[in-house]
């Protein structure tokens, strides 16, 4: 009786793992801060490490924030990721209190360096520890926590 319940508990154990889904998305999972923004037509760079904008990435869903605490709305963006490029897009604004809002224009997202509701990047450098995006108008540098 004994091995028969340790023989069920260790299959009902394999089984639910095949429940787990797991990311794929390698070093681009995580919690990132964007720490300067460089913009590409007059070269000026900007340090952002004061200003708490952070990106946030687990498995399909990308989230963005300005602060570090929950008084802040986070706008969830969908993504798809390849070697050297990340495209955003289906923006909403996490809306906790009932469903999530869809964003219809552009400029709530520009002050994360965001310009469309689907915004295309080439990932310049992406490390488990830096990120580098860029557009056609800005670079991104993030490190990650």
């Amino acid at each position: 009786m004994r091995h028969l319940i340790i023989l069920i508990v260790f299959l009902s154990a394999l089984t639910s793992c095949h429940f787990i889904e797991m990311s794929d998305n390698g070093d681009l999972d995580g919690y990132w801060q964007m720490t300067q923004v460089d913009t590409i037509a007059t070269w000026h760079s900007t340090d952002m490490r004061d200003s708490l904008f952070f990106w946030a990435v687990q498995m399909d869903v990308l989230a963005v924030r300005e602060g570090n605490d929950m008084y802040y709305d986070d706008i969830i963006f969908h993504f798809m990721h390849a070697s050297d490029s990340l495209v955003i897009f289906n923006p909403h604004i996490n809306n906790r209190d009932s469903s999530d809002i869809k964003v219809t224009t552009p400029e709530i997202l520009q002050r994360y360096g965001i310009y469309g509701l689907r915004q295309s990047f080439y990932v310049e450098q992406l490390s488990s520890s830096k990120m580098i995006l860029h557009n056609r108008l800005l670079r991104l540098h993030f490190r990650k926590y």
